[in-house]
C-alpha cells in the first residue's frame, strides 16, 4: 500500500487521493506584469522544468491546461499529458496581454471593481466566480480517483482553487503569491479536499 493510501484514511468510496497542482513555467508575461496571453515558456524554463520533473513524486496521471506554456511544462512530466479545459487560464477579455499599469491608467474603476468583486468581469471575459465554479466541478470529479495525480495550470487558477478548498473569499487571491513552477498539494478522503502543501518547490536550478 502506498503512502497516498495510508494518509488521512478513506472516504465513502474507499479510495484516498492526492492531487498536486503545478504552476506552469514562466513566460514573457511574468516578466512584464502582463495578464497572461497564450505564449510559450521562456527559454530558461525548459531546464528548470526538466530538473523539477526529476524531483517530483511519481504520478498516476498528468493533466494540462490547454495554453502553450502549460502544455510545454506538462511535456516534461509525462509523454502524454491529458488536456484539461477546466484548468484553463482566466479569460481576461479585452485585458488579455495588457500590463496591469496600463489597465490602471486606462480603466482604474474597472480594475478596482475586478479586484474587489469576484463576480465582476469589467474586461468582458470571465469572473473569478466563474473560474471557481468550473474548477470546483472538476475537483469534485477527482474524488475517489486514488493514487497521485498531477495537473499543470496557472498561478491565478491555483490561487482560486486554494481559496475554494479553504472556503476563503475569492479576494484572498490578492493575498497569496506563487512563483512559476510553484505547487499546491491536496488530499481527498473521497468526500472533501484538504490542503497538504502550498508554496515553492526547492529551486531546481540550485540542485
Amino acid at each position: 500500500m502506498n503512502d497516498d493510501m495510508q494518509e488521512g484514511g478513506t472516504g465513502r468510496n474507499g479510495r484516498a487521493s492526492r492531487l498536486t497542482l503545478l504552476c506552469r513555467g514562466a513566460t514573457a508575461s511574468n516578466r512584464l506584469s502582463r495578464l497572461s496571453s497564450d505564449e510559450p515558456l521562456l527559454p530558461k524554463e525548459a531546464l528548470r522544468a526538466r530538473l523539477l520533473a526529476g524531483r517530483l513524486r511519481a504520478s498516476d496521471a498528468v493533466f494540462s491546461a490547454p495554453e502553450i506554456a502549460a502544455r510545454e511544462t506538462a511535456a516534461f512530466l509525462s509523454a502524454a499529458p491529458a488536456p484539461c479545459d477546466a484548468l484553463r487560464d482566466v479569460d481576461y477579455g479585452r485585458w488579455n496581454g495588457r500590463r496591469i499599469d496600463e489597465i490602471a491608467a486606462e480603466d482604474p474603476f474597472g480594475l478596482r471593481e475586478w479586484m474587489t468583486d469576484p463576480a465582476s468581469a469589467p474586461h468582458g471575459g470571465e469572473s473569478f466566480e466563474a473560474v471557481r465554479a468550473r474548477c470546483a466541478a472538476w475537483l469534485d470529479g477527482q474524488h475517489g480517483a486514488g493514487g497521485h495525480r498531477l495537473a499543470v495550470t496557472h498561478a491565478v487558477v491555483l490561487k482560486i482553487v486554494l481559496a475554494h478548498v479553504l472556503q476563503a473569499p475569492l479576494t484572498a487571491v490578492w493575498r497569496a503569491d506563487i512563483e512559476p513552477l510553484g505547487l499546491m498539494t491536496l488530499t481527498s478522503d473521497g468526500r472533501r479536499w484538504a490542503l497538504r502543501f502550498f508554496g515553492a518547490h526547492p529551486d531546481p536550478a540550485s540542485g
